[in-house]
């Protein structure tokens, strides 16, 4: 009962920071997305098909309602299958921009609850370990990726993988093993860079104790412990993992990042991003220059958070695994070459020998997503320095009370502790603040809920594809021929290529003369049963009009509808 009553004052707690530090989606929790206009929307279908697929007893990782008419496979989708099977209840009863809300907020409230349980672990003391987990949920990189990578702001699950592999190591309980390799599982459902995040920190953690400790990591039992948690983890991810490598092995894939594009400027772990409130302010003559994204080079640290977590690894021995493998991290997310205020400079990192030489690190291809483990090492790392701190102000303190009644003091002690810690947090916080927090309302053109209520099953193009483009598939619920996927196939982008009309609709390609065109989209269109191609702007008009001669079916809420048959 004490559990509970614990867990949900965490959640509780957090959930009301929570709706402070994403102001105002509050007030926009039922009309507004939490996410730009970008690859947020692909999340939402994500979400969509989890249920729809499920619920139609179909395979989740395979759908021919995008790249229509063939299909595609999803297994190396972003599909974040985790996210997808929370949010099926909720999708029978509100809204999906409720739906989508809810499971990013969730994201934020229980990424605070599981380090804090991480720290709690370590120091044993709750206000550390509450501070703690403001640092891991409200850093930048949460908000960052919150503009549209559902997948990575679901880092709710690494800081309990890190405890349970912390208690298999120190704890003779097989327990511990069975819920290191349930965590990993959840990591793994949440985006594939968590798994490979989790194996690179366990890999860490097993050679700093080897050399730490010597022969006592294998005479306590922890790496037969540990063997059986990844027997566990690898029987149940084998459905998922063994047909990604068969795929990959006879596929081609395209969409893969270029690493020396999306590594972390030096520069952008001591200066606020665009996400920032204060980086949108002040510093966008600095973080303009940068590489990538606001969504990938948001690592500011905090100096607050920077100044606590050196003093921790000064004033205290435990900190040391959290401050090597901080610094690994760091150094993995600094990309191939190093980045300052924009420029690449010829100097060879490591991550370039892991890169070329080890296959699941190169297919990630975003180095800068490393930050969010050197966020939780200093996260703990923070812990450790507050409770350094506490003992100093408390012995102070006790030193001025010395008069007083052993009441008196200890009340006295209470509140010292509460205060400090809680200016901590509100410092912390403050320097963390990127509010307002993104939010996007879509509205919904007529034409894709009149498609809904037509129960044929039919092709559409929809040009041009866009993220957006698959939350209106959401909506009018027919196949797309192509569609936005985070790693298309060789394979299936050949139809869109070589099938005429289609691949000057969709990829550009010089159009036949006018009278062949008629008769080839007549037959592609009736071969493959495409009813409507809908145009968000002019760039078709003339070729579906003057020389397809398509009849408009529809031209209102910024979109037109060709009727193909």
């Amino acid at each position: 009962m004490k559990k509970l009553k614990l867990f949900l004052i965490l959640f509780f707690g957090y959930a009301i920071l929570t709706i402070i530090m994403t102001y105002p989606v509050v007030f926009r929790f039922s009309s507004h997305f939490m996410c730009d206009g970008g690859d947020g929307f692909q999340n939402v279908w994500n979400m969509w098909w989890m249920k729809k697929s499920l619920m139609a007893g179909t395979h989740p990782y395979y759908t021919n309602l995008l790249h229509y008419p063939a299909g595609i496979t999803l297994l190396f989708q972003t599909l974040n299958p985790f996210n997808g099977l929370i949010s099926i209840p909720f999708q029978f009863f509100f809204k999906m921009e409720e739906v989508y809300n809810l499971v990013v907020l969730f994201s934020f409230v229980m990424s605070g609850v599981s380090m804090y349980y991480l720290v709690d672990y370590l120091l044993d003391r709750k206000l550390p370990a509450f501070v703690a987990g403001i640092v891991f949920t409200f850093c930048p990189f949460h908000f960052a990726h919150g503009l549209g990578h559902l997948q990575l702001i679901a880092m709710e699950w690494i800081p309990l993988y890190v405890l349970y592999l912390l208690k298999t190591y120190q704890e003779d309980r097989k327990i511990n093993a069975i819920l290191t390799a349930l965590f990993w599982v959840l990591n793994s459902l949440c985006s594939w860079y968590y798994m490979i995040y989790c194996f690179v920190f366990t890999v860490i953690f097993v050679i700093f104790y080897m050399i730490k400790c010597g022969r006592k990591i294998i005479d306590n039992g922890f790496l037969k412990r540990l063997g059986m948690a990844i027997l566990i983890f690898s029987v149940v991810m084998s459905p998922i993992l063994m047909p990604m490598l068969y795929t990959k092995i006879t596929q081609d894939f395209t969409g893969e990042h270029n690493p020396e594009i999306w590594s972390a400027d030096l520069e952008s772990f001591f200066v606020p991003s665009g996400i920032s409130t204060w980086g949108r302010r002040w510093f966008s003559g600095i973080w303009k220059d940068w590489t990538g994204n606001t969504a990938e080079n948001s690592n500011y640290l905090g100096y607050i958070v920077l100044i606590l977590s050196v003093y921790a690894v000064i004033k205290d021995r435990r900190c040391h695994l959290w401050a090597v493998a901080g610094f690994i991290f760091f150094v993995m997310a600094l990309g191939p070459y190093l980045h300052v205020g924009g420029k690449q400079f010829s100097i060879p990192l490591p991550y370039l020998l892991f890169h070329r030489y080890i296959p699941f690190i190169a297919f990630t291809g975003v180095p800068e997503r490393f930050d969010i483990m050197l966020k939780l090492c200093m996260s703990v790392l923070v812990g450790y320095g507050i409770i350094n701190l506490n003992e100093i102000i408390l012995s102070a303190f006790k030193n001025q009370m010395r008069s007083r009644s052993i009441t008196t003091m200890r009340w006295g002690a209470t509140t010292v502790k509460i205060v400090f810690n809680g200016i901590l947090a509100l410092l912390i916080g403050l320097e963390y603040l990127a509010i307002p927090y993104v939010t996007t309302k879509i509205e919904v053109p007529s034409f894709y809920r009149q498609m809904a209520k037509d129960t044929e099953h039919y092709g559409v193009i929809d040009i041009p594809s866009r993220s957006v483009t698959l939350y209106m598939a959401t909506i009018h619920q027919k196949s797309l021929v192509g569609g936005y996927v985070s790693r298309p196939s060789l394979k299936a982008l050949s139809f869109l290529d070589q099938t005429p009309i289609i691949s000057t609709l969709m990829r550009g390609k010089p159009a036949p003369p006018s009278k062949l065109a008629q008769t080839l989209a007549t037959s592609v269109f009736a071969d493959f049963n495409i009813r409507y191609i809908i145009t968000h702007n002019d760039q078709h008009l003339q070729f579906l009009e003057d020389i397809l001669q398509l009849p408009v079916v529809h031209r209102a809420d910024g979109i037109t509808v060709y009727d193909c048959h």
